[in-house]
């Protein structure tokens, strides 16, 4: 096909985005039309939106007919949402710690040919995030994904991909753990081959059939010996112009910030190092970065500003 196909866009919360998932492709296919239903109801509702924190257990109802475009078989849709029901969901954070299940019940009227799928309130936090950060995704994209690795590698993306940078890094144990792959692929370069390989070419076989908005190339990070134990993760995005202006961005933002550091801390070289590295790790809080520190050196007296500025590295963004 040569056009894209009709976007349907989900708001879905980071958490969720990086939770542990040992969905099959068409568990997930499933979660996406529970996650467009639940948006229509708690997003696109003007008398719902901004009720965070009355949610309530959620009965959504399918046509069958909607359902067997996800599976070949009625009995195929039955499998899912059977191990639906089985799959524990589990997020544990700095604010909470959450257990139950994905889905508690689904129903199938066979007379009517509906399906009714009861979903617990624990969860909708997570699949309708109603504060700032959350994950917009193409639906139609992430049903057309035929891997389960690249259904979530197209998740993180989206997650990341208005970043200054458009890039981000994950452990190949966050990877692992994200992805419950417990004793598979432990040899790297199985890891490559049949994770992030399998990934990365069926996006960008989407991408250059004009299907998907974006796709990602990955390349080392760190390693220990000869085991590499951190990937790169570079989101390639179809507005190549907006991405380029917001990597200047970042790249101006960034060497300003250093030429300030290096001018009024000029002996402490691993200092610079340090800072240099959480921009590269924080992308997006680069202008913020700069911005301080040039408010900093116009309104105090140069003689006194090394110390300030480590106090405002320290104090405000963990830079020690």
């Amino acid at each position: 096909m040569d056009e894209v196909a009709k976007t349907v866009l989900v708001a879905q919360g980071n958490a969720l985005t990086q939770s542990k998932q040992p969905f099959s492709v068409i568990q997930k296919r499933c979660l996406y039309g529970i996650i467009e239903h639940v948006r229509k109801v708690y997003i696109d509702n003007p008398q719902k939106k901004g009720q965070k924190d009355l949610f309530e257990n959620m009965y959504i109802t399918m046509q069958a007919s909607y359902l067997q475009k996800l599976g070949d078989e009625t009995k195929d849709v039955y499998k899912a949402l059977k191990s639906l029901c089985n799959i524990e969901f589990e997020i544990d954070n700095e604010d909470k710690w959450t257990y139950t299940h994905w889905v508690l019940t689904a129903n199938h009227d066979k007379k009517k040919n509906i399906y009714t799928i009861l979903v617990s309130r624990e969860i909708m936090p997570y699949l309708v995030e109603l504060a700032e950060n959350f994950t917009v995704y193409d639906i139609t994209v992430a049903i057309a994904l035929k891997s389960t690795y690249s259904q979530r590698f197209y998740e993180l993306c989206c997650q990341y991909k208005n970043r200054a940078c458009s890039k981000f890094f994950l452990s190949v144990e966050q990877i692992r753990e994200m992805f419950m792959l417990k004793d598979k692929y432990k040899n790297g370069t199985d890891f490559k081959k049949n994770v992030l390989n399998v990934a990365q070419k069926e996006l960008q076989e989407l991408y250059e059939a004009n299907q998907s908005e974006l796709y990602f190339t990955y390349s080392e990070k760190a390693k220990e010996g000869k085991r590499v134990t951190e990937y790169w993760f570079e989101i390639h995005n179809r507005d190549k112009k907006i991405q380029a202006i917001s990597n200047d961005l970042f790249l101006a933002h960034g060497r300003r910030t250093l030429e300030i550091i290096g001018t009024f801390i000029k002996k402490d070289k691993e200092y610079l190092k340090r800072v240099a590295k959480w921009l590269e790790e924080n992308p997006d809080r680069a202008m913020e970065l700069h911005e301080k520190l040039e408010n900093k050196v116009l309104n105090y007296d140069k003689k006194g500003i090394a110390p300030i500025i480590r106090y405002v590295l320290k104090m405000d963004f963990g830079i020690v």
